[in-house]
């Protein structure tokens, strides 16, 4: 299924994670709704399509560390 990465830096004097960016990644399935592969007519006759319409939990992932606090524990 089509997901997102988190990016993070992860502060080492807190341990908390300061969020940088993210990326959305295509499964490139047929029956997901999100991916650019799903096919336009994918009803088949029907009112709706009936593919999946949600991402999976995303990837987090921790780019960097650097020294001191994040902006919420200074």
């Amino acid at each position: 299924m089509c997901h997102r990465q988190l990016r993070f830096i992860k502060m080492t004097g807190c341990g908390h994670l300061q969020f940088t960016g993210d990326t959305t990644l295509d499964c490139n399935r047929r029956d997901c709704f999100i991916s650019s592969a799903h096919p336009p007519n994918c009803a088949n006759g029907q009112t709706n399509c009936r593919c999946r319409r949600y991402y999976t939990q995303p990837e987090r992932i921790t780019t960097s560390e650097q020294p001191g606090k994040c902006n919420i524990c200074l």
